[in-house]
Order: structure tokens, then C-alpha cells, then sequence
């Protein structure tokens, strides 16, 4: 299972341009999982002692998340793909994990996800401070919230649709 303690995260290697879906997934799913059932007190819990490389899993899983939630036309995706963005760095508003709410928003406009609703359900999950920092990404400016704002662009590889960093 992920570990948000490693600081290494050697079984991560690669991760992020990795295909879709990967074994990967799951075992960053059921990490999120176990936050999602555990409410705040699970999240204001491990959020101290996430490390920087697993904050950097977490980003990588939402943005692949993103991905697959319109590959599979599978909203559900987004709860925990916004969950592990919170805890990937979304919570300290992080640059990186800023930069992935862009496919999040997009992914959840193409799937007719009304996104304050999707944070506010988020919210309830992740506790104060993930709360402010999805309700601040909401007040930005709608230019600054658009895929090419935060270098990404709506993709295809050989198995679908997929978000990439537009170098």
C-alpha cells in the first residue's frame, strides 16, 4: 500500500506519465480511501507527516485521476482525485498541486460535475484548512483556472484521453 511516510517512494518512480490505469492506482486508492472514511480526523492526522515525495504520488494520482474520470466518464473519480490533492499539497497551497486543479476543474466541466458542489462535499471530508484552499481556487479569476493558465493541455496516448504538461 502507499506509504505517505516514505520519503523515497521508490515504487513510485515514473509514476505520473505512467499508462492508464496502472496497479499503481489502487494503491494510492486505498490510501485515499482510508481518508475518506476517516473524515477530518483522518486527514488533519496524517497531513503533518506526509513527505514531499508522497505529496508529489498524491498530485500525481489526482491529476491521473482527472484523466480517467473523463476517460471513463466516471465522476466519482474526482472526490478522490480532489481528497489527495488536498493532502498533496492543496492544504499549504502548494504551486505544484495548484497547478492540478486546472485538469480537475476541466475534467469535472466535461463531466457535468457542478464543481462547488464537489468541493463542498470534498470540504466535509478534508476539515479546515483543505476547506479555504478549495474555496480559493473557486474565487480566482476564470482565466486564471483554465488548463493553459497552469501548463496543461487535454491530450490523447494510445489508450485515451488523458491531461498533460504543456512544456
Amino acid at each position: 500500500m502507499f506509504d505517505p511516510h516514505d520519503d523515497a517512494q521508490r515504487p513510485f518512480h515514473r509514476y505520473g506519465p505512467a499508462p492508464l490505469p496502472d496497479p499503481r492506482d489502487e494503491e494510492v486508492a486505498r490510501f485515499v480511501a482510508t481518508l475518506v472514511t476517516g473524515g477530518p480526523s483522518a486527514v488533519a492526522g496524517v497531513r503533518p507527516l506526509v513527505t514531499e515525495q508522497a505529496r508529489r504520488v498524491l498530485c500525481a494520482y489526482a491529476e491521473r485521476m482527472a484523466s480517467l474520470a473523463v476517460r471513463r466518464h466516471d465522476p466519482k473519480l474526482l472526490v478522490g482525485a480532489t481528497v489527495a490533492l488536498v493532502v498533496g499539497g492543496l492544504d499549504e497551497n502548494r504551486h505544484e498541486s495548484l497547478m492540478v486543479m486546472a485538469p480537475l476543474e476541466d475534467s469535472a466541466k466535461r463531466l457535468g460535475v457542478d464543481l462547488p458542489d464537489l468541493f463542498k462535499y470534498v470540504s466535509k471530508i478534508v476539515g479546515h484548512p483543505g476547506t479555504v484552499n478549495l474555496a480559493v481556487w473557486l474565487m480566482r479569476r476564470p482565466e486564471d483556472r483554465t488548463l493553459a493558465s497552469m501548463r496543461f493541455v487535454s491530450d490523447e496516448d494510445q489508450d485515451g484521453f488523458r491531461y498533460r504538461l504543456d512544456w
